[in-house]
């Protein structure tokens, strides 16, 4: 950041009271701009045994092999936003009544917090669009690990293999960091 947003003064990064770190602070108008975390929201779409995963079109990682996911838009719950990000990518439609929340993660290297839904395809018809070159549901031994684009949540991908052969699915919290994954199950009381 290098102006501001409310004045268009330069901006210096220090820390300004009464914060107790580093912040763009305008230099004129005093204004303290906050930079947060991003939200970016997935759903893994079963079928049976598989789920659906896109080849990406775009970039980064264009090439490579990833759950459909985006961001967050203003006024969208989290819930809309998997769903949308998801049909946007391969038209593929799940079962709303049946999503439940997988995963909520912290991937600190990109400054963005991770929410992952899980939720049956109503029927197993998708297609390619300008996000996605190949769309296909791939079994655990199928899944090609070797072209996933983010080694990040690799041991996520596992996980919800792991749950979907067992048909036992518990709600995950952790920090994800390739080598340095924390991923817990959260307790959660019937």
């Amino acid at each position: 950041m290098k102006f501001c947003s409310e004045c268009g003064a330069k901006v210096i990064k220090k820390i300004c009271a009464p914060d107790n770190r580093e912040r763009y602070c305008c230099t004129s108008c005093n204004t303290i701009h906050y930079q947060n975390p991003k939200v970016l929201v997935s759903c893994y779409a079963t079928w049976e045994d598989k789920i659906l995963w896109i080849r990406r079109n775009t970039e980064p990682c264009k090439g490579l092999w990833s759950a459909p996911s985006g961001f967050l838009e203003e006024g969208e719950d989290l819930e809309t936003a998997a769903a949308r990000e998801l049909y946007e990518e391969t038209h593929a439609e799940i079962d709303r009544s049946r999503m439940q929340l997988h995963m909520v993660g912290n991937l600190r290297a990109m400054n963005q917090i991770y929410i992952v839904y899980r939720a049956p395809l109503v029927k197993p018809d998708f297609c390619t669009t300008e996000e996605a070159s190949e769309v296909r549901l791939f079994r655990h031994a199928e899944f090609p690990i070797d072209d996933f684009a983010y080694p990040e949540v690799a041991d996520n991908v596992e996980l919800i293999y792991r749950e979907l052969q067992n048909k036992q699915y518990d709600v995950h919290t952790g920090v994800l960091e390739g080598d340095n994954n924390i991923v817990r199950t959260v307790d959660r009381k019937d």
